[in-house]
């Protein structure tokens, strides 16, 4: 159960319920962290480290903040996510997909970006919050991790929904899935504007494997580059600026 704090906190008519679960986890850039239970109160050390620094560590944590959230709160954690947290083992966190072909296609894009950045030279630990919103590079940066991580769920998800039948894991599933999208698009537009500069043959190629991901996204997920967001895509947070 979560604990009395975050249940306090969750009280404010001004929060989004569940909000943290629909966007891109670029809090910089977000027009919503006033309203988010998550941001106000996940712990922000001065140093965060590099962006692979305890990442096993971290993702637990962060699955064990968002099913705390959740519960604060008033919604139903997904059962996977229980799940997750019982038994973080490596082999139990691929079950839920293992051989999924749309998976590993994310996988793929992923190896791909991170191998294209170890070949960069000065790639930043944290990526700096630029005033004039992110740069091309920033947005490749960001998203190149994120859009394996929230396919991910959002294969698990949907696995529970034919499970159970449960409408707050279709849900899940299906906004995971819109945020991918998002993540897949902004990519994309953001090497097609490294091309202008780079002439590395890998940025097409990383363009052309995000065509097929995003391909394979909207025949798995039909509804994930339309499905609205409460806050960022239905006009009750800030307009214009829907993350």
């Amino acid at each position: 159960m979560a604990d009395l704090h975050l249940m306090a906190l969750a009280a404010d008519p001004a929060l989004i319920p569940g909000v943290y679960n629909a966007c891109d986890q670029w809090c910089d850039y977000c027009p919503l962290t006033a309203r988010c239970l998550a941001f106000r109160c996940w712990p922000r050390p001065d140093a965060r480290g590099g962006v692979y620094h305890g990442v096993p560590a971290a993702m637990q944590a962060s699955m064990s903040y968002l099913k705390d959230c959740l519960e604060a709160e008033g919604l139903a954690p997904p059962e996977d996510l229980i799940r997750l947290l019982e038994d973080p083992s490596e082999e139990h966190l691929g079950a839920a997909s293992h051989g999924d072909q749309l998976e590993r296609l994310a996988e793929q894009y992923a190896i791909l970006a991170t191998a294209f950045l170890e070949s960069c030279e000065d790639v930043p630990e944290d990526l700096p919050r630029r005033p004039d919103g992110p740069q091309p590079f920033d947005i490749f940066f960001w998203y190149h991790g994120l859009i394996v991580t929230k396919i991910a769920r959002a294969i698990m998800s949907a696995g529970e929904a034919s499970r159970t039948g449960g409408s707050a894991a279709r849900w899940d599933a299906d906004v995971s899935a819109r945020v991918a999208w998002i993540a897949i698009d902004r990519s994309d537009q953001a090497l097609k504007v490294m091309a202008l500069d780079d002439v590395d043959s890998r940025i097409e190629h990383m363009r052309g494997h995000l065509t097929l991901l995003r391909r394979e996204l909207e025949a798995r997920f039909p509804t994930a580059a339309t499905l609205v967001r409460p806050g960022f895509d239905d006009g009750s947070g800030v307009a214009g600026r829907g993350r």
